[in-house]
């Protein structure tokens, strides 16, 4: 369905990007936690699985978030091809990697920023379809390929790339007021029994 910026349409999409966000910043958060521990206390099965859970939510939230800022860039909420999605997030994820690279080069990138040797210049070709393949497999869809799916090899390879792709929809989307934001149906949510008011005579 086609809408303009600023209709009904796209002010119910940015709640529901507001939403996705929040939740993808909840499970990288939960993941750094339990990353942390996994570091600092030692490995184990219990600690595993609940590390693999917050990165697949990690990576499934991230990957909607996208999906739905193309519909907002695109101003359509028709369903694309996962052709168009990767080609798409191929795109993005590439300019993001250029910037980062030319602040670093011209001197303006923050002080606490990587040496220039940390960034490729262009990103791996498969890291779209990885992203969308292992978004349907770790979190999306039961599927008999996720025991064997290498969770681990994913992030060595690709989480700078998540990373990147995070913090730079976090600079925007994960601006909090002094308020929690109002998402309407999200945050009028309540498991509360609430009896009607008695009806005015």
């Amino acid at each position: 369905m086609k809408f303009k910026i600023g209709d009904a349409t796209d002010t119910a999409l940015c709640v529901a990007l507001k939403h996705e966000f929040l939740r993808c910043d909840d499970a990288f958060k939960d993941f750094a936690t339990s990353a942390t521990i996994m570091i600092t206390e030692g490995e184990n099965r219990r600690i595993a699985y609940k590390t693999y859970n917050a990165y697949a939510r990690f990576i499934h939230h991230l990957y909607e978030f996208m999906m739905g800022a193309v519909a907002r860039d695109r101003q359509d909420t028709k369903e694309l091809t996962s052709d168009w999605k990767d080609r798409y997030l191929a795109s993005y994820t590439q300019r993001i990697l250029t910037n980062r690279r030319e602040a670093i080069l011209n001197g303006t990138a923050p002080a606490w920023e990587n040496h220039i040797s940390c960034y490729p210049e262009k990103i791996p070709r498969a890291f779209p379809a990885d992203f969308r393949r292992f978004r349907n497999i770790v979190s999306g869809h039961v599927k008999f390929e996720r025991s064997n799916l290498n969770l681990s090899d994913f992030y060595d390879r690709y989480h700078m790339y998540l990373y990147m792709l995070y913090r730079d929809v976090r600079s925007w989307w994960g601006r909090l007021g002094e308020e929690f934001p109002d998402l309407k149906g999200i945050t009028a949510f309540s498991v509360v029994v609430k009896s009607d008011p008695p009806a005015k005579p």
